[in-house]
């Protein structure tokens, strides 16, 4: 199973604002984030991020599966597609792949992604790179172990500000 990120980042590499309000964010990246999820029909997300975009913007409503991680042992929702787990990343994997998805995207937020980057299941990173600069925010990645080096397969303008940077992950080349 292939998983990507895919995930939207100020200029200097904060995924959210201190605010954790998501106003920043280009329509460009929204309409990337729905067509993606869209192909992959299989979404993955922490329950922050789930709580910011739930219910109205979820990108898969009728179809696919979406799971939240969440410690939260009560999260519940009446929507049959999506799943809440406390399940390791290579469980999610396995269930994803069980459903017969052979493609999944995370869409946030730091907890989730590096957890799936510390069991080494993911593949490919979309950063959408937003024209601006935070003070603070939440880190891509924390408590991440290891160096990851990335091949870059493509570089697209969104719009006149927002640039799309698509790359590989080099697991051969972990430390």
């Amino acid at each position: 199973m292939k998983i990507s990120i895919y995930i939207a980042t100020a200029a200097n590499g904060l995924i959210s604002n201190s605010r954790n309000v998501p106003d920043w964010l280009s329509p460009e990246y929204g309409q990337g984030m729905y067509a993606i999820s869209q192909k992959f029909k299989a979404v993955i997300m922490g329950k922050t991020t789930y709580n910011i975009i739930a219910p109205d913007y979820l990108p898969l409503k009728d179809e696919g599966t979406t799971v939240v991680l969440t410690t939260d042992e009560t999260a519940k929702s009446d929507n049959p597609t999506i799943t809440f787990t406390n399940d390791s990343p290579a469980e999610i994997k396995q269930i994803l792949e069980y459903k017969g998805h052979t493609e999944a995207v995370i869409i946030g937020g730091t907890m989730t992604i590096s957890q799936f980057m510390n069991a080494g299941l993911v593949d490919e990173i979309y950063f959408i790179v937003e024209p601006v600069l935070f003070d603070n925010g939440l880190p891509l990645l924390k408590d991440v172990v290891g160096e990851f080096k990335l091949k870059l397969l493509d570089v697209s303008k969104l719009n006149n500000n927002t640039v799309q940077l698509h790359y590989l992950i080099q697991k051969t080349n972990n430390l």
